[in-house]
């Protein structure tokens, strides 16, 4: 009897955590059709950040020699 009591209590877990996890899928779908038509009202777009020189040239701040002693290449300028 005990063992049936436990079945029924693992099934009802089961059961709400399927459904709480449902109502979160269902509320970020929403989410994201609600931004998206955000996005799509207004006309203003953000621009990507400029990457750093050494990496938009292929990576030649990678390929100079690391001949110093601390094996820093170079400071950045910015944050990535």
């Amino acid at each position: 009897m005990f063992a049936w009591f436990l079945v029924a209590l693992v099934a009802l877990t089961a059961v709400v955590a399927l459904g709480v996890l449902a109502d979160s899928g269902l509320r970020l779908w929403s989410a994201i059709g609600q931004l998206r038509r955000e996005t799509k009202r207004t006309s203003v777009i953000a621009e990507l950040p400029a990457f750093r020189a050494g990496i938009t040239q292929g990576g030649v701040a990678f390929s100079r020699s690391l001949s110093r002693s601390d094996g820093v290449v170079g400071r950045a300028t910015r944050a990535a």
